[in-house]
Protein backbone atom coordinates (compact mmCIF):
# COMPACT_ATOMS: atom_id res chain seq x y z
CA UNK A 1 0.00 0.00 0.00
CA UNK A 2 2.81 2.52 1.31
CA UNK A 3 4.44 1.37 -2.42
CA UNK A 4 0.89 2.77 -4.09
CA UNK A 5 0.65 6.01 -2.62
CA UNK A 6 4.43 6.67 -3.54
CA UNK A 7 3.33 5.88 -7.20
CA UNK A 8 0.16 8.37 -6.89
CA UNK A 9 2.70 10.98 -5.20
CA UNK A 10 4.74 10.52 -8.53
CA UNK A 11 1.67 10.43 -11.10
CA UNK A 12 0.07 13.32 -9.91
CA UNK A 13 2.37 15.56 -10.57
CA UNK A 14 2.68 14.51 -14.18
CA UNK A 15 -0.95 14.80 -14.41
CA UNK A 16 -1.01 17.86 -13.45
CA UNK A 17 1.18 18.68 -15.89
CA UNK A 18 -0.26 17.14 -18.65
CA UNK A 19 -3.55 18.87 -17.54
CA UNK A 20 -2.23 22.42 -17.44
CA UNK A 21 -0.98 22.01 -20.85
CA UNK A 22 -3.93 20.84 -22.17
CA UNK A 23 -5.84 23.19 -20.89
CA UNK A 24 -3.60 26.07 -22.73
CA UNK A 25 -3.68 24.11 -25.68
CA UNK A 26 -7.81 24.56 -25.95
CA UNK A 27 -7.76 27.80 -24.82
CA UNK A 28 -5.10 29.21 -27.29
CA UNK A 29 -6.78 26.70 -30.53
CA UNK A 30 -10.09 28.21 -29.03
CA UNK A 31 -8.52 31.66 -29.53
CA UNK A 32 -7.12 30.55 -32.29
CA UNK A 33 -10.25 29.70 -34.32
CA UNK A 34 -12.20 32.39 -32.70
CA UNK A 35 -9.81 34.62 -33.72
CA UNK A 36 -9.96 33.15 -37.48
CA UNK A 37 -13.63 33.33 -37.54
CA UNK A 38 -13.84 37.13 -36.85
CA UNK A 39 -11.16 37.61 -39.59
CA UNK A 40 -13.14 35.57 -41.62
CA UNK A 41 -16.41 37.43 -40.88
CA UNK A 42 -14.77 41.15 -40.94
CA UNK A 43 -13.23 39.87 -44.45
CA UNK A 44 -16.77 38.96 -46.17
CA UNK A 45 -17.80 41.76 -44.51
CA UNK A 46 -15.59 44.69 -46.16
CA UNK A 47 -15.05 42.79 -49.20
CA UNK A 48 -18.67 40.96 -50.28
CA UNK A 49 -21.48 42.62 -47.74
CA UNK A 50 -20.86 45.88 -47.91
CA UNK A 51 -20.21 46.79 -51.13
CA UNK A 52 -23.30 44.59 -52.32
CA UNK A 53 -25.81 46.55 -49.78
CA UNK A 54 -24.24 49.17 -51.66
CA UNK A 55 -24.90 48.06 -55.20
CA UNK A 56 -28.55 47.43 -53.73
CA UNK A 57 -28.85 50.82 -53.11
CA UNK A 58 -27.40 52.02 -56.45
CA UNK A 59 -30.04 50.19 -58.20
CA UNK A 60 -32.75 51.82 -55.87
CA UNK A 61 -31.47 54.98 -57.27
CA UNK A 62 -31.12 53.82 -60.48
CA UNK A 63 -34.47 52.71 -60.24
CA UNK A 64 -36.31 56.10 -58.65
CA UNK A 65 -34.13 58.23 -61.58
CA UNK A 66 -35.82 56.18 -64.37
CA UNK A 67 -39.58 55.88 -62.81
CA UNK A 68 -41.50 58.39 -64.41
CA UNK A 69 -44.65 58.02 -61.83
CA UNK A 70 -46.19 55.17 -59.48
CA UNK A 71 -48.06 53.74 -62.52
CA UNK A 72 -44.75 53.08 -64.37
CA UNK A 73 -42.74 49.92 -64.34
CA UNK A 74 -39.28 50.13 -64.99
CA UNK A 75 -37.36 47.31 -67.11
CA UNK A 76 -33.93 45.70 -65.66
CA UNK A 77 -32.49 44.32 -69.02
CA UNK A 78 -32.48 46.14 -72.53
CA UNK A 79 -32.55 49.67 -73.39
CA UNK A 80 -33.13 52.75 -70.86
CA UNK A 81 -33.04 50.04 -67.97
CA UNK A 82 -30.97 49.24 -64.81
CA UNK A 83 -28.77 46.37 -66.90
CA UNK A 84 -26.00 47.72 -65.50
CA UNK A 85 -26.99 48.27 -61.61
CA UNK A 86 -28.85 44.88 -61.62
CA UNK A 87 -25.97 43.22 -62.94
CA UNK A 88 -23.53 44.32 -60.50
CA UNK A 89 -25.61 43.37 -57.98
CA UNK A 90 -26.05 40.23 -59.26
CA UNK A 91 -22.87 39.63 -59.60
CA UNK A 92 -22.91 38.50 -55.74
CA UNK A 93 -24.59 35.44 -57.07
CA UNK A 94 -21.90 33.91 -58.74
CA UNK A 95 -20.51 31.00 -57.20
CA UNK A 96 -16.88 32.80 -56.59
CA UNK A 97 -18.41 35.19 -54.67
CA UNK A 98 -21.93 33.52 -52.75
CA UNK A 99 -19.81 31.57 -51.50
CA UNK A 100 -18.68 34.31 -48.60
CA UNK A 101 -22.41 34.70 -47.63
CA UNK A 102 -24.78 33.64 -45.66
CA UNK A 103 -27.18 30.67 -47.00
CA UNK A 104 -30.22 32.35 -46.15
CA UNK A 105 -28.55 35.41 -47.94
CA UNK A 106 -27.74 33.25 -51.12
CA UNK A 107 -31.18 31.99 -50.78
CA UNK A 108 -32.22 35.64 -50.93
CA UNK A 109 -30.12 36.66 -54.02
CA UNK A 110 -30.80 33.79 -55.96
CA UNK A 111 -34.61 34.26 -55.38
CA UNK A 112 -34.08 38.31 -56.72
CA UNK A 113 -32.20 36.90 -59.73
CA UNK A 114 -35.18 34.52 -60.51
CA UNK A 115 -38.02 36.99 -59.37
CA UNK A 116 -35.80 39.48 -62.36
CA UNK A 117 -35.89 37.23 -64.65
CA UNK A 118 -39.27 35.79 -64.12
CA UNK A 119 -40.50 39.57 -65.17
CA UNK A 120 -38.48 40.07 -67.77
CA UNK A 121 -39.19 36.97 -69.55
CA UNK A 122 -43.10 37.56 -69.14
CA UNK A 123 -42.42 41.01 -70.64
CA UNK A 124 -40.48 39.58 -73.68
CA UNK A 125 -42.88 36.89 -74.77
CA UNK A 126 -45.81 39.88 -74.22
CA UNK A 127 -43.96 41.40 -76.83
CA UNK A 128 -43.27 38.69 -79.42
CA UNK A 129 -46.78 38.06 -78.98
CA UNK A 130 -48.44 41.35 -79.74
CA UNK A 131 -45.35 41.70 -83.09
CA UNK A 132 -46.74 38.51 -84.08
CA UNK A 133 -50.06 39.60 -83.80
CA UNK A 134 -49.29 43.39 -85.44
CA UNK A 135 -47.27 41.31 -88.60
CA UNK A 136 -50.14 39.26 -88.88
CA UNK A 137 -52.98 42.06 -88.33
CA UNK A 138 -50.79 43.86 -90.99
CA UNK A 139 -50.71 41.33 -93.74
CA UNK A 140 -54.97 41.21 -93.19
CA UNK A 141 -54.87 44.70 -94.23
CA UNK A 142 -51.80 44.83 -97.38
CA UNK A 143 -54.46 41.56 -98.92
CA UNK A 144 -56.64 44.76 -99.90
CA UNK A 145 -53.83 46.70 -101.44
CA UNK A 146 -53.90 47.45 -104.76
CA UNK A 147 -50.52 45.75 -105.50
CA UNK A 148 -51.15 42.62 -103.83
CA UNK A 149 -54.70 42.20 -105.43
CA UNK A 150 -53.69 43.55 -109.13
CA UNK A 151 -50.89 41.15 -109.14
CA UNK A 152 -52.37 38.65 -107.71
CA UNK A 153 -50.33 37.70 -104.44
CA UNK A 154 -50.31 34.88 -102.36
CA UNK A 155 -48.09 36.30 -99.57
CA UNK A 156 -45.81 39.01 -98.18
CA UNK A 157 -42.89 39.27 -96.51
CA UNK A 158 -42.84 42.37 -93.97
CA UNK A 159 -39.38 43.52 -92.36
CA UNK A 160 -39.77 45.74 -88.84
CA UNK A 161 -37.58 48.50 -87.91
CA UNK A 162 -35.00 46.83 -85.13
CA UNK A 163 -36.49 49.62 -82.57
CA UNK A 164 -39.87 48.10 -82.75
CA UNK A 165 -39.35 45.55 -79.72
CA UNK A 166 -38.30 48.31 -77.43
CA UNK A 167 -40.64 50.58 -78.70
CA UNK A 168 -43.50 48.07 -77.67
CA UNK A 169 -41.54 46.92 -74.50
CA UNK A 170 -41.82 50.53 -73.49
CA UNK A 171 -45.49 50.98 -74.34
CA UNK A 172 -46.29 48.02 -71.51
CA UNK A 173 -43.94 49.65 -69.22
CA UNK A 174 -45.26 52.92 -68.94
CA UNK A 175 -49.09 52.11 -70.16
CA UNK A 176 -48.91 54.45 -72.79
CA UNK A 177 -50.16 53.97 -76.67
CA UNK A 178 -47.22 52.76 -79.22
CA UNK A 179 -47.01 54.94 -82.67
CA UNK A 180 -47.55 51.96 -84.67
CA UNK A 181 -47.60 53.81 -88.12
CA UNK A 182 -43.94 53.46 -89.72
CA UNK A 183 -42.51 50.58 -88.30
CA UNK A 184 -42.55 48.62 -91.01
CA UNK A 185 -39.09 48.78 -92.89
CA UNK A 186 -39.78 46.92 -96.15
CA UNK A 187 -42.62 44.40 -98.06
CA UNK A 188 -41.68 42.36 -100.47
CA UNK A 189 -44.71 40.91 -101.91
CA UNK A 190 -44.87 37.13 -103.45
CA UNK A 191 -46.97 35.99 -106.76
CA UNK A 192 -47.00 31.87 -106.30
CA UNK A 193 -43.98 29.91 -105.43
CA UNK A 194 -41.23 32.12 -103.36
CA UNK A 195 -38.39 32.14 -105.96
CA UNK A 196 -36.60 35.70 -106.46
CA UNK A 197 -38.79 36.14 -109.64
CA UNK A 198 -42.42 36.06 -108.24
CA UNK A 199 -41.22 38.86 -105.98
CA UNK A 200 -42.15 42.56 -105.86
CA UNK A 201 -39.94 44.90 -103.40
CA UNK A 202 -40.10 47.78 -101.54
CA UNK A 203 -37.49 49.89 -100.24
CA UNK A 204 -38.04 51.94 -97.05
CA UNK A 205 -34.64 53.00 -96.57
CA UNK A 206 -33.72 56.05 -97.11
CA UNK A 207 -29.48 57.15 -96.62
CA UNK A 208 -28.33 57.11 -93.02
CA UNK A 209 -31.95 58.81 -92.10
CA UNK A 210 -35.68 57.45 -91.65
CA UNK A 211 -37.66 57.08 -94.63
CA UNK A 212 -40.86 57.53 -92.60
CA UNK A 213 -39.72 60.94 -91.39
CA UNK A 214 -36.76 62.40 -93.37
CA UNK A 215 -39.08 61.58 -96.51
CA UNK A 216 -42.69 60.49 -96.12
CA UNK A 217 -43.94 62.97 -93.59
CA UNK A 218 -41.62 65.77 -95.75
CA UNK A 219 -44.15 64.93 -98.66
CA UNK A 220 -47.22 64.77 -96.31
CA UNK A 221 -47.10 67.05 -93.86
CA UNK A 222 -44.72 69.94 -95.61
CA UNK A 223 -45.49 69.68 -99.04
CA UNK A 224 -42.62 68.58 -100.70
CA UNK A 225 -42.43 66.08 -103.49
CA UNK A 226 -41.86 62.94 -104.39
CA UNK A 227 -39.28 63.98 -107.02
CA UNK A 228 -36.86 65.91 -104.75
CA UNK A 229 -35.81 62.62 -103.26
CA UNK A 230 -34.34 60.91 -106.14
CA UNK A 231 -36.42 57.76 -105.24
CA UNK A 232 -35.75 53.74 -106.59
CA UNK A 233 -39.25 52.71 -107.79
CA UNK A 234 -39.10 49.97 -104.58
CA UNK A 235 -38.88 53.52 -102.89
CA UNK A 236 -42.01 54.75 -104.66
CA UNK A 237 -43.72 51.82 -104.02
CA UNK A 238 -42.76 52.18 -100.15
CA UNK A 239 -44.29 55.92 -99.69
CA UNK A 240 -47.13 53.93 -101.55
CA UNK A 241 -47.36 51.31 -98.65
CA UNK A 242 -47.17 54.45 -96.25
CA UNK A 243 -50.39 55.94 -97.67
CA UNK A 244 -52.07 53.43 -97.66
CA UNK A 245 -51.12 52.49 -94.06
CA UNK A 246 -51.86 55.85 -92.69
CA UNK A 247 -55.42 55.55 -94.01
CA UNK A 248 -56.06 51.90 -92.86
CA UNK A 249 -53.70 51.62 -89.83
CA UNK A 250 -56.28 52.61 -87.47
CA UNK A 251 -58.14 49.61 -87.00
CA UNK A 252 -55.14 47.32 -86.42
CA UNK A 253 -53.81 50.40 -83.86
CA UNK A 254 -56.70 50.36 -81.23
CA UNK A 255 -57.16 46.80 -81.83
CA UNK A 256 -53.37 46.26 -80.58
CA UNK A 257 -53.65 49.18 -77.93
CA UNK A 258 -56.95 47.53 -76.07
CA UNK A 259 -54.68 44.21 -75.97
CA UNK A 260 -51.78 45.83 -74.26
CA UNK A 261 -53.98 47.43 -71.61
CA UNK A 262 -54.91 43.67 -70.72
CA UNK A 263 -51.30 43.08 -69.87
CA UNK A 264 -49.75 43.45 -66.33
CA UNK A 265 -46.64 42.73 -64.32
CA UNK A 266 -47.69 44.54 -61.38
CA UNK A 267 -47.15 40.99 -59.14
CA UNK A 268 -43.99 40.36 -60.73
CA UNK A 269 -42.79 43.84 -60.29
CA UNK A 270 -43.93 43.92 -56.79
CA UNK A 271 -42.20 40.49 -55.60
CA UNK A 272 -38.73 42.18 -57.04
CA UNK A 273 -38.91 44.70 -54.68
CA UNK A 274 -39.80 43.04 -51.37
CA UNK A 275 -37.20 40.48 -52.43
CA UNK A 276 -34.87 43.43 -52.74
CA UNK A 277 -35.44 45.11 -49.34
CA UNK A 278 -35.55 41.41 -47.96
CA UNK A 279 -31.73 41.39 -49.10
CA UNK A 280 -30.93 44.53 -47.89
CA UNK A 281 -31.93 43.86 -44.52
CA UNK A 282 -30.51 40.43 -44.09
CA UNK A 283 -26.94 42.33 -45.18
CA UNK A 284 -27.26 44.88 -42.66
CA UNK A 285 -28.11 42.45 -39.97
CA UNK A 286 -25.36 40.60 -40.90
CA UNK A 287 -22.94 43.75 -41.24
CA UNK A 288 -23.78 44.81 -37.73
CA UNK A 289 -23.60 41.65 -36.23
CA UNK A 290 -20.13 40.95 -37.75
CA UNK A 291 -19.18 44.85 -36.72
CA UNK A 292 -20.15 44.31 -33.23
CA UNK A 293 -17.99 41.21 -32.94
Amino acid sequence: MESFFTLIDKILPLLSTLLGAYITYYVTVSSKKSELKVAAQTKARDEYWIPCSMAITTLQEKIIELTKDETCYVSFQGTDSCELETSNLLEYFRADKRIYFYERTRNILGLLSHSIQDYEDALNVDVQSIIKNFREQYYLMLEEFPVYIFNNCTDCGISLKKSFHEEIKTGLLTHKNVIWFGQVNSVNFIRGDYSLANTISTDMSYSSGDFYFDVWCQIKEYGSQRSDFGLSPEQELGLDILDYEYENIGKLANSLNQSMKQMSYQNKYTKIFETISLLQEELLGNIDKATIL
